[in-house]
C-alpha cells in the first residue's frame, strides 16, 4: 500500500478517497478540479528543486508519484488549450461527466464557481516521466495552468531545466502559444548558461528547444550554430536506448534533428573536399609548380610528402593499404569520422606550415592554397550555418538542407536515429562550386540573406573546384567529387 501523500504546511486539502489531497487554486472562482497524478521512476535523473535527487538517489528510495488537485476554470481550459478542449468536450467521458456534475449542482441551485472545491467535478489526468526525466514537474504543470488563467508562475528561482520542464510540457498540453508570449516577456533578462564545451550538451539542447517552442529565432540560430560545430554524442553511433537519450531535447522535435546532423556532415564533408582536392592535385601526373626550374618535379613530390605528414600527423588523414577484405569485415580498417568541434577543425587546417624545397619555391605547397578556401568556409559558417527561421518557427522548413530518403537500404550515407529512424542522404549531386567565381573577399561573412544562400550553396555542392588561378586545361582533373563506395 503506497504511503499517504504528505501535505505541505499552509497547503489546503480535501479528502478524495479517504485520504488528503493537496489543492492548489489556480482560480478560487474555478468550476472544475483537475486530479493529476505525476508518476515519477527510478529513471528520473533531474528534480525540481534541484537537491531533491541527490536526496533520494542518498536514501536509494523511489522518487514520490505525487497526486495534487487543481481547481481551475473550464472554459479558460477549453479556450486555451486543444487538449483540454478534446478532453473535456462532449466526445470524450470526462467532457460528459462535467455536464452531468454541472446538472446536479444546478438542480440544488448552486454555481460552480462558489462551491466548496470537494464538490465540483473531478478529472484525473496521468502525467508521466518519460518526456522530461524530472521529478517536482508538479510545479511547472502549475505554472503552466496559472500562465493560461492570466496569472504569473510562483516557482523560484526559475532554471534552466524549469523552463525546458514548462516548454515540454505547454508542447503536449497544448498551450504553446500563451507560453511562449509569457516566456518571451517575463524571462526577457534570463541569463541562460553558457555552454563552454561539449560535456554540457544536454543544456545546450535544452536551451534549443525552449528557444524554438518560444520563438526566439535570434538565440535559436546561434544555438544550434554551436550544436553543429560541436557536434553531438547522439550522432556518433551512442547507443540511443540509453535513458540519457530518451528526454525530449535529445530528440528534437519537426526534423530538427536530422537537419542539425546533416548540416553537421555537409560542413565536414566541404571542408574535408579542399584537402582532398589538394591530395589529388599533387597526386596526379600534372605538373603544379609552375616555377619552370629542374627543381619543380622534385618540388611537387616533396610537397605530396610534407602534406601527407602534416595531415596524418593531425590526424585528418588516414592510410589504408589494400586488404583483399570486405568493408564490413571486423578485421578491416577503416577510419573514424571527425567527431571534434569544426571550429578546431578549420584552426588544426590553418596550422600547416609554408614547406618550400629551396629558397625560390615560396608559394608551392598547401598552405597557398588552404588558407583562402579555409578562409571563405569560416565565413559561411558564420553567416548561415545556424538554423533560422521568420514569425513563424516552421519557416526554417523552407530551407532544409537536407533530403530525408524514405527508402531502406543496406548501406546508409549517414543515418540519425530518431523515433522513426531516419535515413539521411549525405551524397548527392546539387551542382558544383567553384571558388574561382566568388565575389571578392570584402564581401564575404555578411549576415545576411545573401550570407545565407551562399553558405547553403557552399556546403550543400555535390562537387568543389577550390583552385581560384585561370585553368588551361581540362577543369574536370582538378575537381574533387567525394564518393561513399
Amino acid at each position: 500500500m503506497p504511503p499517504v501523500q504528505e501535505i505541505p504546511e499552509g497547503v489546503s486539502s480535501i479528502i478524495v478517497d479517504e485520504k488528503p489531497i493537496s489543492i492548489v487554486e489556480i482560480r478560487s472562482t474555478g468550476d472544475v478540479i483537475l486530479d493529476v497524478t505525476f508518476e515519477n521512476t527510478y529513471a528520473c535523473n533531474k528534480s525540481i528543486p534541484a537537491e531533491d535527487i541527490r536526496k533520494w538517489r542518498m536514501s536509494k528510495s523511489r522518487p514520490p508519484s505525487p497526486r495534487i488537485l487543481y481547481r481551475v476554470r473550464l472554459e479558460t481550459l477549453k479556450k486555451n488549450s486543444r487538449y483540454f478542449q478534446h478532453l473535456l468536450g462532449p466526445s470524450f467521458a470526462e467532457g460528459g461527466s462535467i455536464t452531468e456534475a454541472f446538472a446536479r449542482l444546478a438542480e440544488g441551485k448552486l454555481n460552480p464557481a462558489e462551491v466548496e472545491a470537494d464538490k465540483l467535478p473531478r478529472i484525473k489526468i496521468v502525467d508521466e516521466d518519460t518526456a522530461t526525466k524530472t521529478a517536482g514537474r508538479e510545479t511547472m504543470f502549475g505554472d503552466m495552468l496559472r500562465i493560461i488563467h492570466g496569472a504569473d508562475h510562483t516557482t523560484k528561482p526559475i532554471t534552466l531545466n524549469c523552463l525546458a520542464v514548462l516548454v515540454v510540457m505547454a508542447d503536449r498540453y497544448n498551450t504553446l502559444p500563451f507560453v511562449a508570449r509569457y516566456v518571451q516577456k517575463a524571462f526577457i533578462n534570463f541569463k541562460y548558461p553558457i555552454t563552454l564545451d561539449k560535456k554540457v550538451e544536454e543544456t545546450l539542447r535544452q536551451k534549443i528547444l525552449i528557444f524554438y517552442h518560444t520563438d526566439q529565432a535570434l538565440r535559436f540560430s546561434s544555438a544550434t550554430r554551436e550544436l553543429i560545430l560541436r557536434g553531438s554524442s547522439k550522432w556518433v553511433g551512442a547507443d540511443e536506448t540509453t535513458a540519457d537519450f530518451q528526454t525530449a531535447w535529445w530528440d528534437l522535435p519537426d526534423g530538427l534533428e536530422v537537419e542539425l546532423a546533416h548540416r553537421r556532415a555537409c560542413v565536414l564533408r566541404t571542408i574535408s573536399s579542399v584537402q582532398m582536392q589538394c591530395l589529388s592535385l599533387y597526386a596526379s601526373k600534372e605538373r603544379q609548380c609552375r616555377l619552370g626550374y629542374e627543381s619543380s618535379g622534385p618540388c611537387d613530390s616533396f610537397q605530396l610528402g610534407e602534406m601527407i605528414k602534416f595531415l596524418t600527423k593531425k590526424g585528418l588523414l588516414s592510410l589504408i593499404p589494400f586488404q583483399a577484405v570486405s568493408p564490413e569485415d571486423s578485421d578491416y580498417i577503416w577510419p573514424e569520422a571527425y567527431s571534434g568541434d569544426i571550429e578546431n577543425l578549420v584552426v588544426l587546417l590553418r596550422q600547416c606550415p609554408s614547406y618550400q624545397i629551396n629558397k625560390h619555391h615560396t608559394h608551392c605547397g598547401l598552405r597557398t592554397k588552404l588558407l583562402p578556401a579555409l578562409e571563405y568556409i569560416k565565413s559561411c559558417i558564420e553567416a548561415g550555418v545556424g538554423i533560422k527561421f521568420g514569425r513563424v518557427k516552421s519557416d526554417w522548413s523552407r530551407e532544409k538542407w537536407s533530403l530525408v530518403s524514405g527508402a531502406k537500404s543496406s548501406k546508409k550515407s549517414f543515418w540519425v536515429g530518431g523515433k522513426e529512424g531516419d535515413d539521411v542522404d549525405v551524397a548527392g549531386d546539387k551542382g558544383e562550386f567553384d571558388f574561382a567565381t566568388v565575389k571578392p573577399k570584402s564581401t564575404w561573412g555578411m549576415s545576411n540573406l545573401g550570407g545565407e544562400k551562399a553558405a547553403k550553396s557552399l556546403f550543400t555542392a555535390g562537387k568543389w573546384n577550390w583552385l581560384r588561378e585561370p585553368e588551361t586545361e581540362d577543369r574536370s582533373r582538378s575537381v574533387f567529387r567525394p564518393t561513399l563506395e
